[in-house]
């Protein structure tokens, strides 16, 4: 890396810190957005420690009814590039969490065709535990929650809750797996069973 790009990166990275520390409530050692498109939280981000979130994010703290929404990410959760998050209320991300590209979570959606202005929401909190896994294009709706160590398929749109140690696919989401901890794998739901009965 020659002197004009080590200068073009250090701006670089000023500017993303400069701009990230203006909008997050706590800011934990090592947490870092790096270019992002958006961040517009008024205060109400809070980042563990070790936290990493690549380029082309787009992190929204919604404001409704004179209030913003809050978003949380444990210690050492990371997520590749063009990550979208929204909250009116509060989402909330374990430790150790692994998101890829293009996922996109929100709390709250729009009142249609009650509002067809699109100017009222709807929302619930969403809580994503530690260790889980969100694939590729991903997304998670308000109201759902998912216990740590979930596994969600590339391009599935969850809508609904799971308990912890589920793997889920498809549109909408449904439960394709569930880690039996004593056998240390993943079974489908009708292999564990089977070994209930059999047990």
């Amino acid at each position: 890396m020659g002197p004009l790009s080590q200068i073009t990166a250090r701006y670089r990275y000023w500017r993303d810190m400069r701009l990230l520390r203006a909008h997050a409530g706590t800011l934990a050692p090592g947490a870092k957005i790096v270019r992002p498109d958006c961040i517009a939280c008024n205060g109400r981000l809070h980042l563990g420690e070790g936290v990493s979130i690549r380029e082309h994010a787009r992190i929204e703290c919604v404001r409704r009814d004179g209030k913003h929404g809050e978003i949380r990410i444990g210690d050492w959760t990371t997520a590749q590039m063009y990550l979208h998050i929204a909250a009116a209320e509060r989402v909330t991300i374990g430790a150790h969490a692994l998101i890829a590209g293009r996922v996109y979570i929100s709390d709250h959606d729009h009142n249609w065709p009650e509002d067809p202005g699109g100017t009222s929401l709807v929302s619930s909190p969403v809580t994503i535990g530690d260790r889980c896994w969100l694939g590729e294009g991903c997304v998670i709706v308000k109201g759902v929650t998912l216990g740590e160590n979930c596994i969600v398929g590339a391009n599935a749109v969850v809508t609904k809750s799971f308990p912890a140690g589920s793997m889920v696919a498809g549109v909408p989401a449904r439960l394709i797996k569930r880690y039996d901890a004593a056998a240390r794998e993943w079974k489908r739901e009708a292999e564990r069973r089977t070994d209930r009965e059999t047990g």
